[in-house]
């Protein structure tokens, strides 16, 4: 099943563009935090100053899995959920209420002086059920089941986020830790799934040239089983030759998988070559997760493979191809937008390799990095905030 990206209704746009469809106001907010929490967390990395709810390292991770990513993921599945099922999902007023939620989660985190934790807690934690509320009741209207497989996913995330929670409040040890890890897996989950199903459909219909994906249900099933194997024994604490091993399984599977959908013409098309280079760094970051669980490699060199370059660039390219298809625009990225997907590719190979190579300049290559992801994600916010508050170009909703 193909996730349809185009709009299915024909009634004029009326009301503030900004709130007519849940990717416009998240994507924009997305794109912002993204920047700015990078800047901050560059300016507490080399000062140390910071004033927050809880540690910086915590804070940065957190941040990144509920707050960016979130908001990604929000817009996406709002938008989504419309065109899955042909039913209006939250817009106006009560879209803007859940913006706003999202807004006092990031807050609160930054309001320790004021807000007592369990309060600052209990606001970030409302935000992904009442998403997935949000996304599941046109969904189940609809009778459109086969999607709730994203409810589920989100209810993964949720739970991650109150075990996090739970251990910044001292109730759950070692929660921080588990639930950051328990998000990012959910998050890589999310985009197997959800990768399988587009990225493959994209290449073909982006070439034009005839080329036919290769998609096998083993390899897709093997891959996932795999990735969530390799995921549990993680977050379990289980480290050594088991875990590194299913490691490696689970990168010769999405590698495979990866290169079933490869064709030269991608590096014609940003909006496909940033996809494909996203997918292929969470390959090596499996990878590299095979010396870390022997001890022979940071696992936080293999995280970053896995999120400044997975993440960072699968969220980046999926925000433009959604805001354009749905503002009326050409499926083509801007200049400033491929330089920018360049970047975060720079970002990634700072981030990683260098420390790699170079182990001496860990430091300047964390900070440089941050620096990077930043003007990255300021470039799209300056290039995509009209496309956002502006009205579709063919007036159409959405």
């Amino acid at each position: 099943m193909l996730i349809n990206l185009d709009d299915p209704t024909s009634k004029r746009v009326r009301g503030v563009a900004l709130l007519q469809l849940g990717f416009r106001p998240f994507f924009l907010l997305a794109g912002l935090s993204s920047a700015l929490l990078l800047f901050y967390w560059g300016f507490i990395f080399q000062t140390g100053s910071e004033r927050l709810a809880y540690g910086p390292i915590s804070w940065h991770g957190h941040e990144m899995i509920f707050g960016y990513v979130v908001a990604v993921v929000a817009g996406f599945l709002l938008t989504a959920a419309k065109n899955w099922t042909g039913k209006q999902t939250l817009n106006g007023a009560t879209l803007m209420l859940l913006v706003l939620l999202w807004l006092a989660g990031r807050a609160g985190a930054l309001m320790a002086e004021v807000l007592p934790l369990w309060l600052i807690s209990l606001i970030d934690l409302s935000f992904i059920p009442i998403l997935a509320v949000a996304v599941a009741v046109p969904i189940v209207q609809a009778r459109n089941y086969r999607n709730l497989v994203f409810i589920g996913i989100l209810l993964i995330y949720a739970v991650a986020n109150g075990m996090f929670h739970l251990g910044t409040n001292t109730v759950f040890n070692n929660g921080e830790a588990i639930g950051i890890y328990t998000g990012l897996y959910t998050v890589i989950l999310l985009i197997s799934v959800m990768g399988g199903r587009v990225i493959p459909f994209f290449i073909e219909r982006g070439l034009s040239n005839g080329f036919t994906a290769i998609k096998r249900k083993s390899i897709d099933v093997s891959s996932i089983a795999l990735l969530i194997g390799f995921a549990i024994l993680h977050i379990a604490g289980v480290d050594g030759r088991l875990t590194a091993a299913v490691a490696l399984a689970a990168a010769i599977a999405h590698g495979i998988r990866l290169a079933g959908w490869y064709h030269h013409g991608i590096w014609r098309v940003p909006l496909l070559w940033v996809l494909v280079t996203a997918y292929g760094w969470i390959v090596l970051g499996l990878l590299l997760m095979v010396p870390a669980m022997l001890g022979q490699l940071s696992v936080m060199l293999a995280i970053h493979a896995i999120t400044v370059g997975g993440i960072g660039l699968v969220t980046a390219g999926m925000m433009v191809r959604v805001s354009m298809g749905h503002s009326g625009r050409k499926l083509q990225a801007p200049d400033s937008l491929v330089l920018s997907f360049i970047l975060l590719n720079i970002a990634a190979v700072v981030r990683v390799l260098v420390p790699i190579v170079l182990p001496g300049l860990y430091s300047d290559a964390v900070f440089v990095s941050a620096m990077i992801w930043g003007i990255a994600f300021m470039m799209f916010v300056v290039r995509m905030a009209p496309v956002y508050w502006l009205p579709r170009t063919d007036g159409r909703p959405g």
